[in-house]
């Protein structure tokens, strides 16, 4: 076998235990992720033995800085402090936010921490007023992040929780 070959073989093995193992690869870590389990830590370091700065809800939107040993570094905005937090989260807490939208359409929603609902809004547990059910009326005003879109329907996390909403009723803000 040529040393080429030999190389070729070692980078596809490392690729798919890399891939097996759950760690993720540079291009797929990049971006805006959710929690997706409640009262996570975002820690100092990354172990379990450092301190926790922060309690992540579930639905709380983080954006990824760099990796260690299964650790994801992030930026974390802290709502109590009004301040930027980098720390450290373990990776299975996180799940990817995707920019897409299902139907294929371009959409000018996008997720973001900076957007406000334009009326009093019903939050839904489904995309749909058919289906599912009224989970908490929001007042005009108040802030949300959007988490990813499915139609006209957009995910979105606020102070106390997370839901469905159409689209039309948020405002960007800065």
């Amino acid at each position: 076998m040529s040393f080429a070959k030999a190389i070729k073989r070692w980078v596809v093995l490392a690729l798919v235990v890399a891939l097996l193992a759950g760690l993720p690869l540079a291009a797929q870590a990049a971006g805006n992720y959710y929690c997706n389990a409640n009262r996570v830590n975002l820690r100092e370091g990354p172990s379990s033995s450092y301190k926790s700065l922060a309690k992540l809800s579930k639905g709380a939107v983080v954006t990824y800085v760099s990796q260690s040993n299964g650790w994801y570094k992030v930026k974390y905005y802290k709502k109590s402090t009004d301040k930027v937090v980098t720390g450290y989260v373990y990776r299975k807490y996180l799940s990817s936010v995707s920019n897409s939208t299902n139907s294929g359409r371009k959409s000018s929603i996008s997720v973001s921490n900076h957007y406000k609902t334009t009326v009093n809004l019903r939050v839904r547990s489904q995309p749909s007023v058919e289906k599912g059910y009224i989970r908490t009326k929001l007042k005009a005003g108040t802030k949300v992040a959007v988490m990813k879109q499915k139609g006209s329907w957009v995910f979105i996390t606020y102070k106390g929780g997370s839901g469905w909403v159409s689209a039309k009723y948020l405002k960007k803000v800065k």
